[in-house]
């Protein structure tokens, strides 16, 4: 009996020890992978500059910080495990990157989304700080620190580091060091030390030979306190300027001193306009005040709210100015602003209009606030020629942003009519009060400003960009013909139905944008209710804000399909439809307001490449972030075959689809009778791409495949920064030439191209790929590398970099040969079995509705 127990015993010990075995290989093979996946999206970061922290704060993903972390500890912590060791001392700064380390503290500190980042980030800049690490260029991440320590009132510890690291001072006028010494802050009390901050304060403005400013006396917030001596001499002399104030419930003795700050200006013949947007009686004694203080200020009553922009035009109306300016009811002009703007004007003719920098502040006076800088421009101050504030129609009367799009639609307007952009005048000349509950700073983070906001910018740049100057005049008796998202007007009153929500980086126009643009023409068409919803994606990397791309601007402004907005709550979506994996990699940290009744990831490239080398995605992080924002796990259809396999070695089988997903392609879209090379000298066009990872991995294949010698002419199609960061250019080679979306059509494009050198990364296909079918449709010669003949036998050409010239030569010179070719690609492309897409999505979405007919949604209105 004890010999059976014994031997049980040591089949336990050795079955668990194999099982701890297998775990940990499992484990070490994960790690493994996961190494690999972000090692893959930093290789293609490169050298963006700031590109991947500010796709991270755009997007508010936090698992972009897994990238950092990891390039940080050189592959060896993930985030997590970093932050314990910052926090616990235990990190060496001998173990870490210190450019990477301080770019995840930038990232961390202000996304701000963990109760511990705050603590976190300092922690990792004062790593930065050491002695070890005083080569790091880093004024931007000493000037964080700085913030963080006056924000955690560690005033000590930000004198030590000013002393420690001047650079510091010189933002902006050393006004870190003048604010943290503040009699406001830190409480002293003393006249000597109260002029020693005051000096400090006034720098900018002695700078600019501007009036110094002091706090006259009272019990006031030192914001509404401000003034200037008096302004003694002959008086300018001029035009009328009409100032435009719009009130909503207005705090008495802000907008007094507000209005204070524009009577008192320098340029006296000047008349202001108050428009009160319906306030109630309550506030009507605040009013009647205002309108006793100078027989200038004349105070309009609204008896509706119509929001600030809509109280704005009201004022224009009224306006009797040569020029027109805004003022917020809680701001203050510096007393010289308005005779500054008038002055530029009349000596700019060909300007329609100017702006000011503000010096954005607490009512303290305190202009220290984390991530930003105190001094940019400011878009209420636009001072305008009447004429063409009136011609172009005001304001668009939204709740927010709506001054933004003016002077941008002034500059537009301008240029398109002979004369120049708004100029902005960079002198500090408004002073703009920061309130933690104010209506536009919740839209506004470091980095981030609401998606909304976003959508609202991409709609009227899009709109700027295209209109004529007589479609830039709006009317308010006609629709805005731009997109205003519902939380600038107001939520709809019943909940919108949609059948299918794509899922997309609708900011780039490569090949998914392409494919699901014909794929939501296709569901729009059979009735199917569609919206879209836009995610940054890790691989398309920005530094800055990108519009989105024309198609599906269109279908916005259209109202063929619902923009979506991931916090909006009054959507009823049935599908949410991720057009690529990659999307649900690195997604935002806050889940979206709507539940939709199930999710459907394309898998349109296997997670990585056969060898496993380069990692795309992670099938089971994909599926639990998918479940963590929209609520459901994502069930994955495949596009190919190899895809599918290796999805069933990471997620069950039930969340896997037999079915597989199949785009819409029509051929006879693309068709174009050939009788020969279009000309003598062969024009080689390619798609520009997605990702500087769909180019070949080095600068002299590259040069190969596409010269820059003017034996060819080569001709791209999409936006080629991707290829100029790869190649370390400024601008393309005078052999190249690149088409954007809104340039050209892709048809007149295929139609002007001889041979369609397309070269993407890895060297295999798994599946025929857009692009390459619309080439063969129009009758181009396809050449790919040999990796890619399984998918489209003698329909292309094959052939090395180095053999590719021959190939085209050997083409060229002889156009039977040419046509025979152009015909096997024309006939693949005919016959490629694409026709089963409607009968896919039957499937996955359920039959269209028994009424559904080709559908226009109503057109967004104001």
């Amino acid at each position: 009996m004890d010999h059976v127990s014994g031997a049980a015993l040591e089949e336990n010990r050795l079955t668990a020890e194999a099982s701890r075995y297998i775990g940990t290989v499992k484990l070490s093979g994960e790690l493994l992978l996961r190494g690999r996946l972000l090692e893959h999206y930093l290789h293609n970061a490169g050298d963006y500059d700031a590109g991947l922290e500010r796709t991270a704060l755009r997007s508010e993903s936090t698992h972009m910080r897994e990238l950092l972390a990891h390039d940080t500890s050189h592959g060896t912590l993930s985030n997590t495990e970093l932050r314990e060791a910052v926090l616990n001392g235990t990190l060496s700064p001998y173990s870490v990157d210190p450019e990477a380390l301080g770019r995840l503290a930038y990232v961390t500190a202000l996304q701000d989304i963990y109760p511990e980042d705050g603590d976190v980030a300092t922690a990792m800049l004062e790593l930065l700080s050491t002695e070890f690490h005083r080569t790091v260029p880093g004024r931007r991440y000493n000037k964080l620190l700085a913030d963080l320590y006056f924000e955690q009132r560690r005033f000590d510890d930000l004198d030590t580091l000013l002393a420690e690291r001047p650079d510091i001072q010189r933002n902006f006028f050393g006004y870190i060091g003048v604010d943290v010494h503040s009699p406001f802050v830190r409480g002293h009390k003393s006249h000597a030390h109260y002029q020693r901050w005051l000096e400090g304060f006034n720098r900018p403005f002695r700078s600019h030979n501007l009036v110094p400013l002091h706090l006259r006396d009272g019990d006031e917030v030192p914001f509404n306190r401000l003034t200037t001596p008096p302004l003694h001499g002959p008086q300018p002399e001029g035009p009328l300027v009409t100032v435009i104030m719009t009130s909503y419930k207005p705090i008495r003795d802000d907008i007094l001193a507000s209005a204070r700050s524009i009577l008192d200006q320098s340029w006296q013949n000047l008349e202001l306009l108050v428009v009160d947007d319906a306030s109630g009686e309550k506030y009507a004694p605040i009013l009647d005040e205002l309108e006793a203080l100078d027989p200038r200020l004349r105070v309009i009553r609204l008896t509706s709210n119509g929001g600030t922009y809509a109280a704005r035009n009201v004022g224009i109306d009224h306006a009797q100015g040569s020029y027109i300016t805004g003022q917020d009811a809680d701001d203050w002009s510096h007393p010289q602003r308005i005779e500054t703007q008038v002055n530029y004007l009349q000596r700019n003719p060909r300007r329609p209009g100017n702006q000011v920098y503000t010096v954005n502040m607490t009512e303290d006076l305190v202009r220290i606030r984390r991530g930003y800088s105190p001094f940019i421009p400011s878009a209420p101050t636009l001072m305008a020629r009447t004429h063409i504030m009136k011609e172009l129609g005001g304001y668009i009367p939204a709740r927010k942003a709506s001054d933004n799009e003016l002077r941008d639609r002034v500059s537009a307007y301008s240029t398109a009519t002979g004369g120049a952009e708004v100029y902005a005048i960079a002198e500090p000349l408004i002073f703009m009060r920061i309130l933690p509950n104010s209506l536009s700073r919740s839209d506004f983070r470091p980095g981030w400003q609401h998606p909304a906001r976003r959508a609202f910018w991409s709609a009227y740049k899009t709109w700027h960009a295209t209109a004529n100057p007589q479609q830039l005049r709006r009317s308010a008796h006609h629709t805005d013909p731009i997109y205003i998202p519902p939380r600038f007007t107001s939520p709809p009153e019943k909940t919108t139905a949609l059948d299918v929500v794509v899922v997309a980086d609708w900011c780039e126009y490569g090949e998914t944008q392409a494919a699901a643009i014909e794929e939501i023409r296709h569901l729009t068409t059979t009735g199917r209710r569609v919206g879209i919803l836009h995610l940054e994606n890790a691989i398309h990397l920005s530094q800055y804000a990108r519009v989105y791309c024309e198609p599906i601007e269109e279908f916005i402004r259209n109202g063929e399909v619902t923009h979506v907005l991931a916090d909006e709550d009054f959507h009823d979506v049935d599908t949410v439809l991720v057009r690529q994996p990659e999307l649900l990699q690195f997604m935002p940290h806050h889940p979206a307001a709507f539940r939709p009744r199930q999710v459907i990831a394309v898998a349109d490239k296997a997670p990585a490449e056969p060898t496993g080398f380069s990692v795309y995605y992670l099938p089971a992080e994909c599926a639990a972030h998918g479940a963590e924002f929209f609520g459901t796990r994502p069930h994955w259809v495949a596009t190919s075959a190899e895809a599918r396999t290796q999805l069933e070695k990471y997620l069950p089988p039930n969340e896997i689809s037999g079915h597989t997903y199949h785009t819409v392609f029509s051929a006879e879209r693309w068709v174009t009778p050939r009788r020969r090379p279009r000309n003598t000298r062969p024009v080689i066009g390619r798609w520009a791409g997605e990702s500087a990872t769909h180019w070949p991995t080095t600068a002299e294949t590259i040069s190969t495949l596409w010269p820059t010698d003017g034996r060819y002419d080569i001709r791209f199609y999409g936006d080629p920064s991707y290829l100029l960061r790869l190649l370390g250019y400024k601008r393309l080679p005078a052999a190249w030439l690149s088409f954007r979306q809104q340039d050209i059509t892709r048809e007149t494009y295929y139609r002007s191209l001889d041979f369609f050198v397309h070269y993407p990364q890895p060297a295999t296909a798994e599946r025929a790929e857009l692009p390459v079918l619309e080439a063969m449709a129009a009758g181009c010669l396809v050449i790919l590398p040999p990796g890619f003949s399984p998918v489209y036998g003698d329909a292309a050409l094959y052939a090395s970099p180095e053999q590719v010239h021959k190939t085209i030569t050997e083409h060229t010179e002889d156009t039977q040969r040419y046509l025979a070719q152009s015909r096997r690609g024309v006939e693949f492309a005919a016959h490629y079995g694409t026709g089963g897409y409607g009968e896919l999505m039957n499937t996955l979405l359920g039959a269209p509705a028994a009424d559904a007919h080709p559908r226009t949604q109503e057109a967004p209105t104001s």
